[in-house]
């Protein structure tokens, strides 16, 4: 009971204003389903307890989450039948109607222990989920075994999760119709070669291997994101490729980067401002780009043919420079104003193939701008100088045209 002016009677419960009524049993089961579905699958099953009308509400939740390693006892003994009711559950939810279907499975699991990976896969197969998440639980650095992921014929997106583990191969059934594939933070030997994957997304990825020469024909969508290359050259091509995000690179021997793809319209580089890392040269054939942003990736050599002139007719190509990078100045890697100006206007080269080149940097100059201001360093609060340089490739090709 509230006390005037607001404050609470000393020794009397509060009560929660409502009507007693419990709302969330009286929603539908397919309502109280997708809520539950938050929860990891255990607690889900739980439920089931509470009373009649929550009974199947684990045989309808539309997520389904496990972590296989909390299905082993102290000793590390796998609860066989615990597991095995759970393997029968899944395969009746996949024969019954599509409303009690797994639409998305996450499984975490020991991938360097054979019982818990024949588990897995059982799991992962009579699922029949369209989506499935798959995260290798055991993070500690373990010998590069082989290990597969067997997808069902639902299935369509695969994401894995396993640090310093060899990218699994897809195999199954479901592998020839995958459309979306993301691998994060995998040692790539051996790419995957899907004939119906639409998006490649790899994250933090070690390539010791360059792709083959044929592989996923019909990929639209590829993101690269923090790669550690080991290899001296990386080749992508992909005749159907509208899309290419490559955000940086970890400091390793530089590569040489080629991306042939016809259909590409949109290229997407970028890089934090000052850190380590770059390509020896990037070649780029792109007859259909339209779009560009390049941001802080420096190459010491880069080639585009675009094909048409002014066929690109957005983005932007952008440098930063301060003088707190020059620590990187023992790598190797430092690089100056000069160097950023000098590539940009060898990009713009090959982005306006109408200009002859000793025309392009007079062209381009109207539409770059060099921004010069400080930064208080958070260690000495000194101001830092910045510099940042910006050529607007909309404005520039839209001066050109008319």
């Amino acid at each position: 009971m509230a006390e005037p002016g607001g404050g609470r009677r000393r020794g009397v419960a509060w009560v929660v204003p409502g009507d007693g009524a419990d709302h969330i049993t009286a929603l539908p089961l397919e309502l109280r389903a997708r809520i539950a579905a938050s929860l990891p699958f255990r607690q889900v099953a739980r439920l089931a307890t509470l009373s009649r009308p929550w009974r199947h509400i684990h045989h309808h939740a539309p997520i389904v989450e496990l972590n296989l390693d909390e299905w082993r006892s102290a000793a590390g003994v796998l609860n066989e039948d615990a597991l095995a009711g759970l393997e029968v559950a899944l395969a009746r939810r996949g024969q019954e109607g599509s409303g009690s279907k797994v639409d998305t499975l996450r499984i975490a699991y020991s991938v360097d222990n054979p019982g818990i990976r024949r588990h897995a896969g059982l799991i992962i197969t009579l699922a029949g989920a369209r989506k499935i998440c798959v995260t290798a639980s055991n993070v500690r650095r373990c010998p590069l075994e082989e290990w597969t992921v067997d997808l069902s014929p639902a299935a369509r997106d695969l994401e894995v999760n396993a640090f310093c583990y060899l990218a699994p191969t897809v195999a199954g059934p479901g592998a020839a119709a995958l459309q979306t594939l993301v691998l994060h933070s995998v040692v790539l030997r051996d790419w995957p070669c899907l004939p119906c994957l639409r998006s490649l997304t790899l994250g933090r990825v070690i390539f010791e291997a360059p792709p083959p020469l044929e592989w996923c024909p019909r990929l639209e969508n590829l993101r690269i994101r923090y790669p550690m290359i080991h290899v001296a050259r990386v080749d992508i091509r992909l005749p159907l490729l509208k899309s290419l995000k490559m955000d940086g690179v970890y400091r390793t021997p530089h590569t040489d980067i080629t991306v042939d793809a016809p259909e590409l319209e949109e290229l997407h580089m970028r890089k934090l401002p000052g850190g380590g890392g770059g390509y020896k040269s990037f070649t780029l054939r792109a007859p259909r780009l339209r779009c560009l942003m390049w941001r802080e990736q420096f190459v010491e050599h880069v080639s585009i043919d675009v094909g048409r002139p002014s066929s690109v007719t957005s983005g932007h190509i952008r440098f930063t420079w301060s003088s707190r990078f020059t620590w990187n100045r023992r790598f190797g890697e430092c690089r100056e104003m000069k160097d950023f100006r000098s590539q940009t206007v060898q990009m713009l080269e090959g982005l306006l193939p109408e200009l002859p080149p000793e025309c392009v940097a007079h062209a381009a100059r109207p539409y770059m701008s060099l921004d010069k201001y400080t930064v208080e360093d958070p260690n000495t609060s000194e101001p830092i100088p910045w510099e940042k340089l910006t050529c607007d490739l909309g404005s520039l090709m839209s001066s050109l045209k008319a």
